[in-house]
């Protein structure tokens, strides 16, 4: 018998749909609990039944988060400061085989979207952790 993931911390990039807003999240922290993680996994489930290609729900789970380029880094990662902005319509979508948030800024139609993340990772062991890796001095990073 297999260990049940009882919890699960993802932290996953944000991209928005305008070239020209520049008061964006870097990355939106999850901290997913059994039922959430079950919730997900069942919605999932319900898609393949019903060969849809995703289902959205109201979600806010995320903690948006802004890169801290002037911090030490965090074990080897950009370290991250609290975003100050405001999200708003914030949904969970589930396809056969990912998941992922979506939504708009508050106040503007700029639409934003984290990374997908496969259905896999809920039952990995460990934070699923996606943020860029610090490669010099200036803190600066590139993508791994």
């Amino acid at each position: 018998m297999t260990d049940t993931i009882t919890g699960k911390r993802i932290i996953i990039p944000v991209h928005d749909n305008s070239e020209f807003f520049s008061d964006n999240a870097d990355y939106a922290v999850i901290d997913l609990d059994a039922t959430h993680i079950e919730r997900i996994k069942k919605l999932a489930v319900v898609v393949r039944q019903m060969k849809a290609y995703k289902i959205s729900e109201f979600n806010h789970a995320c903690d948006f988060m802004a890169a801290d380029w002037d911090a030490e880094p965090d074990n080897g990662k950009v370290a991250l400061k609290e975003f100050e902005g405001r999200m708003e319509c914030n949904t969970l979508n589930v396809t056969d085989s990912d998941f992922f948030w979506s939504g708009y800024y508050k106040h503007t139609d700029v639409r934003w979207e984290t990374d997908t993340v496969l259905l896999v990772v809920l039952d990995e062991p460990g934070i699923h952790d996606e943020r860029e890796t610090c490669t010099d001095v200036t803190g600066q990073g590139e993508s791994p």
